[in-house]
């Protein structure tokens, strides 16, 4: 998938925050899903708990058929899932941010210099 952003501005500073208002839109959206998904998996964990402890309480085995040859695996959690992913999305901005700055700035960079953006979570 691909994603385009265009912002028609007097000056790069103006696009440049257009384009970092729309990340943060984005990501906030991003972050109420995620939380949507977590309510959604919490209640879905109560219901097989529930349901677990029903069969418990009535004696209930299901029954086995040859047919069914698919083990019973649940989906894993999707929320942790975003979670990452608007991380990463997260630091991909503020790279993004620094890379404007450069852009921006009035100190050139010198051909082969080795750029650094966000700090590593091993180098803190």
């Amino acid at each position: 998938m691909a994603a385009t952003f265009l912002s028609v501005q007097p000056t790069t500073q103006a696009a440049s925050a257009d384009f970092i208002k729309h990340i943060r839109q984005t990501l906030q959206r991003a972050q109420d899903i995620t939380q949507a998904v977590a309510e959604a998996e919490n209640v879905a964990d109560e219901a097989t708990k529930f349901c677990d402890a029903i069969k418990v309480q009535h004696n209930i085995h299901p029954k086995k058929l040859a047919l069914n040859t698919k083990p019973n695996i649940s989906a894993p959690p999707l929320a942790a899932s975003l979670t990452r992913e608007i991380q990463t999305s997260v630091v991909w901005t503020q790279t993004m941010l620094q890379m404007c700055t450069i852009a921006e700035g009035s100190s050139g960079v010198e051909s082969g210099e080795k750029l650094k953006f966000v700090r590593s979570a091993g180098s803190q």
